[in-house]
């Protein structure tokens, strides 16, 4: 169980890397306990998480019952999660970065909590109609850029990479939701739709 402590300076780091003040990576218990404790995360966006597909699921048109689809998207979601940092985990050991590793992954699952605080409002507005327009498109974009440049943010100053190695980081994020997606999505919504 995570302490209360141990939760706020976790917040405060994962806030200042949100803000990309590169000192937001010393706030983290950056040990093995520390790594287990930071998918408290998840237990916390769980449940937008799943307002987010009982919404899709209620626009899209697919066969499947609503407990069905919210088990593949919830499965799908750890799937990309677990396997990303997995790969990770080869990457900072083959790269000679392991003593960075578990600082790289409790930041990267503390920050996802403010790229979903960004993301979730929008998809939501989306899916109900509540933006249009330019507004929402804006809103999207926002929510797009902040997606990919805090995660690239933090693969730069939490693994000490290049500007340009932390964007390969970010691509293997996106190639990783991307297969899972693949292999999900005709589970829910049939052939031919990705």
């Amino acid at each position: 169980m995570i302490s209360a402590r141990e939760a706020s300076l976790a917040f405060v780091g994962a806030l200042r890397l949100a803000r990309f003040d590169p000192k937001g990576t010393l706030f983290f218990n950056a040990t093995v306990t520390g790594f287990w404790n930071s998918f408290w995360i998840a237990a916390i966006l769980a449940p937008l998480h799943i307002v987010v597909l009982a919404l899709l699921w209620q626009v899209r048109e697919t066969d499947v019952s609503l407990a069905y689809f919210l088990s593949i998207g919830v499965l799908s979601s750890a799937i990309s999660w677990f396997a990303f940092l997995l790969a990770m985990f080869h990457f900072a050991k083959l790269s000679g970065r392991e003593n960075r590793y578990l600082s790289f992954a409790i930041a990267n699952n503390w920050t996802s909590l403010f790229i979903a605080a960004l993301s979730i409002p929008v998809e939501i507005a989306e899916l109900t109609h509540l933006l249009e327009g330019d507004v929402l498109a804006f809103a999207m974009a926002v929510s797009f850029l902040y997606r990919f440049a805090l995660p690239w943010f933090v693969a730069r100053h939490a693994l000490n990479l290049s500007g340009l190695a932390a964007i390969g980081v970010v691509m293997l994020d996106i190639l990783i939701t991307g297969a899972v997606a693949i292999v999900s999505y005709p589970m829910i919504f049939g052939t031919g739709t990705v």
